[in-house]
Parts: C-alpha cells; structure tokens; sequence
C-alpha cells in the first residue's frame, strides 16, 4: 500500500481556524512556535485514528478564547484527500457538541460530543469508518513509518520485538552450519536449549571444582594414619627370625651338630648377600618412583602452559575486537572533518537573495534577513559537528585505553607462558640428571648386612675350630628373640597401613577423575559461549543487513561473563542517545526506509522540528516528506 497525503482542509481544531494546504513530494511548513505546525499532525492523525501526533486519545481538540475557556457550538472539522495506490480518497470528520434540554428545563445542557464521518462524501458509521481506515493502513505501523522519532521512542524491548519479527529465526542448525567445531552439540541441542546446557554445565563444574578443593585434605589426613615400616620385610624378618630361633633350640640339644650348623651358617651369608641384591633391587625402585615424580611435575607444568595460550589467545581476541571499535571511530572522525570543512567552505547561494517569483533582488532588509538565517545555520551545523568530534574523540580515548590495559594483561600472559615453559623444562632437566642405576654400597643397610656377612664368616671360621660353640647358640637364640618380638610389635600396625593405603588410593583415584572431568565440563561450556556468540552475532548481521546507515546492537557483554539482551540503535558507532538532534532524523528516516521497504508501505513522513536537519543531510527519497520548521515567520508558511 503506498499512501500520499493530497490535500487537508481544517477548521476550528485546536489553534487553527481554518487553513487548506496543499501538499507535494517535499512540503515544508514553517513558523514560530505556536503557530499550529504541530496542529496540522494532530488532526491528520485525529481524522485517522482519533489520536493526536504522540498517540494520545484524550487530547483537547476544541478552540480556547482568551481566557483559556472553551469555545462551545463551534464544528470542529478536518478533511483530507489522500492518494491510496493511485486512487483519490476523501475522508471527512466532524465534531459537534451534543446540546439536550431536560424537560422542565429552560436550559440546554452539553452531554459530550458527537463525532460525524464521511467517505468519499458518504456518511459512515464509527465502526464503518474505523474498519475502512484499519484496512487502508494499521496504525501501529502507521505510526513506525511517518515520524523518524516514533521508533527509537519505544522501550527497547519493544523495539526490539519488532527487529526480531523483520528476519526469519536463527536456528541452532544455522548456527551450526556456520562452524564445524559446533557439530558435536548437533544433537543434544535438538533436546536440550542452549541456556539448559549452560546451567547444567555450570552447576556440574561447581560442584566438581568444590569436590576437587576438598580432596587434598581428605588425602594428608587419611595419609597421618599410615605406620612408617616395611611390612613385607617385616614378614619376611619374622619368618626368618622364627626359622632361626627353632634351628637353634635344636642345635643346642645336639651339639653334635656342628657341621649342619656350620652348612647353616653358610646358608646364611648366602641369603645375606641376596639380601644385598635386594636392596640393589629396592634402591632401583625408589630411582623408579623420582622419575615418575618428576614426570608428573613435567605435565602438571604442561597443562598450566596450555592454560597460558588459551588466556593469551582470548586477550588478543579482546584487543583485536576494541580496535576494530577504535578504527570505526577513527572513520567517523574523518568523516565529521570532512564535513566541517564542507560547512565551513559553504557560500550563500544567490538565488536565496532573490524573489522566487519575479527573480528580483530581494530588498536590503529581507536579502539581510536570508543572510543571517543562512550564518546561523552554519554556525549551528558546524557547532553539532564540533559536538560530535569531540564524543568521537573521548570514544577514541576510552578504547585506546582499554587497548593499553589488555596489551599489559597480554604481556602478563605472555610472561605466564614463558614461566610455565622455564618449569617445565627445569623438570626435563632434573629428570635428565637422574642415574639410570643407584650406587648403594655406601649406604648404611649395605655396609651393615656386609659387617653381619663378615661376622658370620668369623662364626663359621671360629665353629671349624670348635671352640665356644655351644655359648655361640645360645647367645645368637637370645639376639634373636629380641630381635622377633620388636619385629611383632612393628607388625601390628600392618593390617591399619593397608586400611589407609586403600583409601589414600581411592582418593587419589578420584583426584585424577575429578580433573578430568573439569577440564570435560570447561571445554563444554567454552563451546557453549562461543555457540551463542555465534548465534548472536548471525542474528545481528541478519537484521542490521536491513539498514544503510543504523545498525542496532542486540546484544552486550557482562562483567561476570556471558551476554544479555539489549536494543541499542547506533551510527557508525556511537549511540543513539548521543547524536544531535539533526543526525537522529536521518537515522530515523533511515529507519523508517527500512520498515517501508520490508512491510511493502509507503506513507507521508512527517519530519517535526525540521530545522535541525539541512537539506543536505536529508537523504534523496521516494516517499512523501513533509517538513515542520520553526522559523521567525508569525503566519505559517507552505511551500513546496
């Protein structure tokens, strides 16, 4: 539907007692304030939907005398000739007070108001009228298209929702088409939501990262518990102990015995130098168990490494990001220089100074009057331009700084990396340091099970002579049993240790578990983040792809991580909010040609305080402008 407003012809509405006005493509109507230019939108948009400019209902449209009081029995009446697809259509309102005299009464009393419409001269019921005007065009849209103030005017909610509705939804599976490293959430996400999955994830990682702080306490408290002894050597100690002390007892009732005691004896410093492979053996084992030690550093440095990169790749992605705000800033101050010098180089055009009519020079007071009207626009041009230099150039300052701040925090990571890297390779190198064999006969258990080798040799030289021997046995029988029951008492606390190690394994076990599954649960949610960065980001390209000029922003970071919802609208950076009054009309016109383009509606736009804009910042259209200036002019002035 394009609709064209042709003609309006108003009386007794409002301030104005009766004007016509004649409308084109490009109508300007200027005046002082007060002078009725934002009357002429309240009736347009009374005579449609009964509302005034703003929307409101419950606006006065009957005339004030002098003495504010309204002026009764006066007919209120607007007609307008709009063009709908190339067909000329005239609506007529009227308004009348309804007058009734009760009876016995001398006095007509008023009983409100009564609203007369017509058709193309065809009277028409309220309910006729309103369903014609709600086909021809609907009033909220009406609303969007013809005042480049009336969408930025709406909470951002909901201008929001009606961004959304201009673009079809962005499914998961578009997101995931985008990206090959999304096609693991493919499935889960056809049963589950993004927000599901990020809330099940948080809480799993919350309650890990708690089980995880908690276990390295439950491991040194369990681990107090353990006895400090070798309970295998102990075994094998009381065993041995036992064996020998029997051996004696029946040595000492036959002392003829000599030389199976003497073989014994000999057995003995056998068993003692495998004794001393053995410890060869263990001592190889304790090198085995630095070695894993020492490995575990080796990874525990590894992954605190691989954390550093992540760190150090996210805060360059942060910098990447402010400077390419910084850079886009930076383009807007050239562009706002280049239209300074535009302005500033900008002359009087001559035909201003001359009759539109006979093409005459003006005459010296009026040609005076243009030329200052002329340097005040100037001025006020270049005064708006100056303004939004100098918001650009504290943008400017604000991401430079942000950039410094994030380039130290880069440096910090940066020498994060190299530390963790210098850990890790100073482990390498104690792991490179370590023998492949132990040297032990130094040691004291080596020297000792070699003296007792040494004196059983003795023994067994003394025994070939058969002196002492029988003084021999029982001596060696009382060191024995003193040596089992100190070796009894250690075994007491064998069947504890093992109730201890079980635990402290289990533990342990979990430990290894638990971290697991925390580095599972954060790679999940890293994934998640950037899924619906990905998914906002698509939306946002969809929708401001409508847009030549504006771009909205639908979505910001927050300070604990994650995005919420927003609706910002923004020229080449900076907000809405921010811009002059001249550059929010040519950002709501561009708006407004958007909505047009998509909904397939054309309608007058009707641009209010008009004189903020110069005509070179209006932007060529093929809709219906109608411009409302103030000016010095006491009369309203119309012109084409």
């Amino acid at each position: 539907m394009n609709l064209r407003l042709k003609k309006i012809s108003i009386e007794n509405f409002k301030g104005i007692t009766q004007l016509v006005i004649d409308f084109h493509k490009r109508t300007t109507i200027s005046g002082q304030n007060a002078t009725g230019k934002t009357t002429i939108m309240d009736a347009f948009t009374w005579i449609l939907f009964n509302k005034d400019s703003e929307g409101k209902s419950d606006f006065n449209i009957r005339p004030n005398d002098r003495q504010g009081e309204l002026i009764d029995n006066l007919v209120i009446k607007v007609s307008a000739i709009l063009e709908a697809d190339g067909k000329d259509i005239l609506l007529c309102k009227k308004q009348e007070q309804n007058w009734v005299k009760k009876k016995g009464s001398e006095v007509s009393q008023l009983q409100g108001n009564i609203n007369k419409y017509e058709i193309n001269e065809i009277p028409k019921t309220e309910k006729d009228y309103k369903a014609y005007i709600d086909d021809l065009m609907n009033e909220e849209l009406f609303k969007l298209i013809t005042s480049p103030q009336a969408f930025t005017s709406l909470k951002w909610k909901d201008q929001r929702t009606i961004l959304l509705k201009l673009v079809s939804e962005v499914t998961d599976q578009d997101v995931i088409s985008t990206n090959q490293k999304f096609s693991p959430l493919s499935e889960i996400l056809k049963e589950f939501s993004v927000d599901d999955l990020t809330a099940k994830a948080k809480k799993a990682l919350k309650e890990l990262n708690n089980r995880q702080a908690e276990l390295p306490a439950r491991i040194d408290e369990a681990s107090k518990g353990l006895v400090q002894a070798d309970f295998v050597k102990c075994e094998n100690q009381r065993a041995d102990l036992e064996k020998q002390i029997n051996d004696l007892t029946e040595q000492e009732s036959n002392a003829s015995k000599a030389s199976e005691a003497l073989t014994q004896i000999n057995n003995a410093i056998m068993q003692k130098q495998f004794n001393l492979g053995d410890l060869k053996r263990i001592a190889n084992e304790k090198l085995m168990d630095q070695r894993r030690e020492i490995q575990r550093k080796i990874d525990d440095a590894g992954y605190s490494f691989s954390d550093a990169i992540r760190e150090f790749e996210k805060t360059e992605r942060e910098i990447k990001q402010k400077h390419e705000l910084l850079e886009s800033n930076r383009s807007y101050r050239e562009v706002l220089l280049k239209n300074y010098e535009e302005v500033k180089t900008m002359q009087v055009n001559e035909d201003t100074l001359c009759c539109p009519m006979c093409k005459q020079m003006l005459p010296p007071e009026q040609r005076e009057t243009k030329l200052e009207e002329f340097k005040s626009n100037k001025q006020k041009s270049l005064s708006d331009i100056v303004k939004n230099g100098k918001q650009v150039a504290a943008n400017i300052e604000a991401f430079e700084k942000e950039i410094s701040v994030l380039r130290e925090k880069l440096e910090t990571c940066k020498a994060n990396k190299v530390e963790q890297n210098k850990r890790k390779t100073a482990a390498m190198e104690e792991l490179a340091k370590l023998p492949q064999q132990v040297e032990i006969s130094g040691s004291p258990e080596y020297q000792s099970i070699s003296a007792e080798i040494e004196k059983l040799e003795k023994q067994a030289q003394e025994m070939g002579t058969g002196s002492g021997y029988l003084n021999q046995l029982r001596q060696k029988k009382q060191d024995l049993v003193a040596q089992l029951d100190r070796v009894k008492s250690t075994l007491t606390g064998k069947e504890n240790n093992q109730r201890v190690q079980t635990r402290v394994l289990e533990l342990q076990q979990e430990q290894r578990t638990t971290s697991q599954l925390i580095a599972d649960q954060e790679k999940e949610l890293f994934l998640l983040e950037e899924f619906t960065k990905a998914k906002m980001d698509l939306l946002s390209s969809r929708i401001n792809s409508k847009f030549k000029l504006v771009n909205f922003r639908l979505f910001e970071n927050q300070i604990n991580g994650g995005y919420k919802e927003t609706c910002e609208c923004m020229v080449n950076g900076v907000p809405f909010s921010s811009l002059n009054a001249g550059h929010r009309v040519v950002a709501g016109l561009d708006i407004i040609t958007a909505l047009q383009e998509i909904y397939g509606v054309t309608a007058p736009i009707f641009i209010d305080n008009a004189e903020s804009v110069n005509d070179f910042n209006i932007p060529d259209m093929e809709e219906q402008l109608i411009l409302l200036k103030v000016s010095e002019n006491s009369t309203l002035k119309v012109e084409a």
